[in-house]
């Protein structure tokens, strides 16, 4: 298969064509693949054009399998009968499938032309943002009973007193309480719980639009997900370049932040608060609907949006404009076209996170999901899993509950009552469990931390006699939380509003009415009690007088399992995802061996624009060790220097320096600007002026830009001090001039007083060995997770086929074989062990001495 079959809109490098193949192969084969391929190789324009390909080579096949099985069956009929048979149910087909297809694209095909028109004239395309507004997108009259009685929670009864659909059914024999189950029993019981929830608790939205669903195609599909909306948009553009951009069908999905037109929502600074207000503006009882969200009557709006989404490939912004033209709501008119698009692509968040998926419709039952910069994937699956309460949260939230309780007592029908004093019951014994936690740690001087099991968490609670399964489905299905923010802003509203009418009227100050969405964390944290014991862990905590009880995931495999199942192949891709064991060992431990096939390509620039070198001792001779117990010595810290100042004199332009922490950088910089380490700063800033990175997360543009224009515009270039898994470290660009030079200090290994990294340590020692796997897990997962810092680190410098740098790692312990095999392929290939620093000195002055003379 060449170049020309994969579309690829330039001359490919080899590389790329081997990754094109590689890649056709594992989603024909239905594998998972570990794809590695450096920045600046072209990874997004292989992904594209190497899973695009198979995608149209799917139609092809499918279609030829079709006419072949009608053929087979019709093999003992008389020629003119298999002819006649052919035909009549390639029509059937065409009339039910195809005509479909060829709707839509006509649809689409007139929204293009239409486009193209209005786009002539300016002032045309934007008057259809002007649309009528229709008499069900008004006021759709007065509350019911009084002005909160929109907050009242629905009459419900519990799973076992109550069909699916509400209605009673008879009483069962069986006790309420099932927590003397097995943890997999009720594991069980609760997934099918899940799925009956699911499938009965539709929204009206949904009901509203089944039929119509159900005449659309759902493509076969890619879905794309990358760590950030910018990625996405990049990688947007790369789909425009390529040969499939004409017919592909491609949306973007993404959060209400990101999609929302209504003018009143999007000032609303609150994530939470934009996603809230946009479902109160769809109720009937909020006085006057969104006016962008079209109603039943009006679909055909949705439609015209999905027409217009599909007539070219389009970036999250354009699709705004989209919307904005159609006053059409961006959101909802996404999530409409999922099924009929090819490709789609969205965020981690809305891919990983499983509630999250089912909400958007996300179907992944044999479709391709390609996750682009998968080095961190293990560590945002536990991001996204992990929660954390603070005992002011949990304080303020038993206020909260027991205000809504108060205030609703006696209208509130069924079993509400009881389920909600069961939740302010588990938020009081939170409450008194960290009390007595933080108090008992101080009393003894031991530490103010305690890490439990689920079961022994929810023991130590004194709940284990409640049911978190029938919490679990009473929070989903009652939509407490919503009702609750709800309340608390109608009462803030109300209290300004009193305010403002009586001035000598002291307004309530209540701590308790917060814009703060309390309740959803403790929801998430009821429903992570819900998982499986061996799963995950509960630490109790205090850090700067801040309590805190958090859930940490352990198991990132369970969660990306379902995933796994459900999908054809799953495709993780990244510029650097060395150690890849970790893949193996933590996300795909139940999958066979051989349907993992993993793939690693070198770089496209010559060898020669890159250099690495081992810096195991310093101009002295010191040997530089910078673990925990060195790395504070003075003596190291002044080698260190003297290191970096001569290094100054024969790297050209701007060099990046990399420190494991913002303590130890700051140590080190405090230990240089005095006199007794030999004026160290004032030796370096007379070659390159120094810049360090800002703890600020508004600052860092700021940094980057002064330092890029010292480079341009100073003789001598610039030093940038920099963090290990900070700012600067993922994400940044250091090509050409920036980045000469990458200095890695030491090995940043993780702080293993930290009691969640200790645990999850142990984890990994208890499953590897339950496993019968050989060797220290423990050690393994340690320093992968130290090394995975160090590539991402290490490999901003080199961004092109011409760009060139050297990478000098300081520490002896990077000559060991162990931790060069955990380096990239393509880094791990021009490793050179200096065996003294005159070494250092004389390959990196006669490095950059070449490529000036070239």
């Amino acid at each position: 298969m060449s170049a020309q079959d994969f579309g690829f809109p330039f001359k490919p490098y080899g590389i790329q064509e081997d990754f094109m193949k590689e890649l056709y192969n594992v989603l024909d084969q239905g594998k998972i693949g570990i794809f590695e391929s450096p920045t600046g190789t072209g990874k997004s324009l292989s992904l594209l054009c190497g899973s695009l390909r198979w995608l149209y080579d799917q139609e092809r096949v499918s279609a030829q399998i079709t006419t072949a099985e009608r053929k087979e069956a019709a093999a003992d009929e008389p020629d003119w009968l298999k002819e006649y048979t052919v035909q009549h149910e390639q029509k059937t087909q065409q009339s039910e499938r195809q005509l479909r297809r060829q709707e839509l694209q006509e649809r689409i095909d007139r929204a293009r032309k239409r486009e193209q028109s209005e786009r002539r004239n300016k002032s045309a395309w934007i008057a259809r943002q002007h649309v009528k507004k229709t008499k069900t997108a008004q006021e759709q009259g007065n509350p019911n009973d009084s002005e909160d009685s929109e907050f009242l929670l629905d009459e419900y009864d519990s799973d076992d007193t109550s069909n699916a659909d509400g209605r009673k059914k008879p009483s069962s024999a069986k006790s309420e309480s099932q927590s003397n189950l097995s943890a997999d029993v009720q594991e069980l019981l609760r997934r099918l719980d899940t799925q009956n929830t699911l499938t009965s608790s539709s929204t009206s939205e949904k009901v509203d639009t089944m039929q119509e669903d159900n005449d659309e195609v759902d493509e076969l599909k890619i879905f794309f997900t990358s760590r950030t909306h910018s990625q996405l948009s990049q990688f947007i553009r790369e789909v425009q370049k390529t040969n499939y951009a004409d017919s592909l069908h491609s949306v973007g999905l993404s959060s209400r932040k990101n999609l929302c037109i209504n003018k009143d929502v999007q000032k609303l600074n609150s994530v939470h608060r934009i996603n809230e207000q946009c479902l109160e503006l769809q109720k009937k009882s909020s006085g006057k609907r969104c006016e962008c969200l079209p109603t039943v009557s009006e679909k055909g709006r949705l439609l015209d949006f999905r027409d217009h989404a599909l007539a070219k490939v389009r970036d999250i912004e354009e699709l705004v404009d989209v919307g904005k033209s159609l006053n059409t709501c961006p959101y909802y008119g996404t999530r409409k076209t999922i099924k009929p698009a090819q490709l789609v692509t969205l965020p981690y968040q809305h891919l990983l996170h499983k509630t999250t998926r089912e909400s958007l419709g996300i179907s992944l039952k044999n479709n391709i999901v390609i996750i682009d910069e998968a080095h961190n994937l293990i560590d945002t699956i536990n991001s996204i899993h992990t929660i954390t309460i603070h005992s002011k949260q949990m304080r303020t939230a038993l206020s909260q509950l027991s205000q809504y309780l108060q205030r609703y007592k006696a209208r509130l029908l069924g079993k509400n009552i009881v389920y909600i004093k069961q939740i302010i019951m588990i938020v009081k014994s939170m409450i008194k469990f960290m009390e007595s936690t933080i108090q008992h740690g101080k009393t003894s001087n031991k530490s103010k931390e305690k890490i439990l099991n689920i079961n022994e968490f929810v023991h130590e609670l004194g709940i284990d006699h409640l049911n978190m399964f029938k919490i679990e489905k009473y929070l989903k299905e009652s939509k407490l939380a919503r009702k609750l923010n709800g309340f608390l802003d109608m009462k803030k509203k109300k209290d300004a509003q009193d305010k403002l009418n009586n001035p000598e009227h002291e307004a309530e100050n209540d701590p308790s009415v917060s814009s703060i969405p309390i309740l959803n964390q403790i929801e998430a944290l009821l429903m992570a009690l819900t998982n499986a014991d061996k799963d995950g862990r509960i630490i109790a905590a205090c850090e700067n007088d801040d309590e805190y009880i958090q859930y940490m995931l352990l198991n990132p495999a369970n969660e990306f399992k379902a995933i796994v199942e459900e999908t054809r192949s799953v495709v993780l891709a990244g510029g650097t995802m060395e150690p890849m064991s970790d893949f193996l060992t933590h996300l795909f431990p139940y999958v066979e061996k051989d349907r993992i096939h993993k793939f690693s390509c070198g770089h496209i620039i010559p060898e020669e624009n890159l250099q690495v070198l081992t810096v195991g001792t310093g101009p002295t001779g010191q040997k530089l060790i910078y673990n925990f117990e060195h790395r504070s010595d003075t003596k190291l810290i002044d080698q260190t220097g003297q290191i970096i100042a001569n290094l100054c004199n024969v790297i050209p332009d701007g060099v990046v320096c990399f420190f494991a922490s913002y303590p130890y950088m700051e140590q080190v910089y405090q230990r240089w600007s005095h006199a007794e380490s030999g004026n160290i700063l004032d030796r370096i800033s007379k070659k390159k002026k120094i810049f360090r990175e800002p703890r600020a997360a508004n600052m860092v543009d700021a940094t980057l830009r002064d330092y890029a224009l010292q480079i341009d515009t100073g003789e001598s270039g610039a030093i940038l001090f920099c963090v290990v898994n900070g700012k600067m470290s993922e994400g940044i660009n250091f090509s050409d001039r920036l980045g000469r030079a990458v200095i890695m200090v030491g090995l940043p290994f993780a702080n293993l007083a930290s009691a969640a990294l200790v645990e999850k340590i142990k984890y990994v020692k208890e499953h590897a060995n339950a496993q019968g796997a050989s060797g220290d897990a423990g050690k393994e997962y340690y320093e992968n997770l130290c090394m995975r810092a160090v590539n991402q680190s290490i490999g901003r410098a080199i961004r092109h086929k011409n760009d060139f740098a050297t990478v000098l790692l300081l520490d002896e312990r990077y000559d060991t074989t162990r931790i060069q095999n955990k380096l990239p392929g393509w880094i791990r290939e021009s490793v050179y062990e200096c065996k003294n620093f005159g070494q250092v000195m004389s390959r990196t002055a006669s490095f950059f001495r070449d490529k000036r003379q070239q």
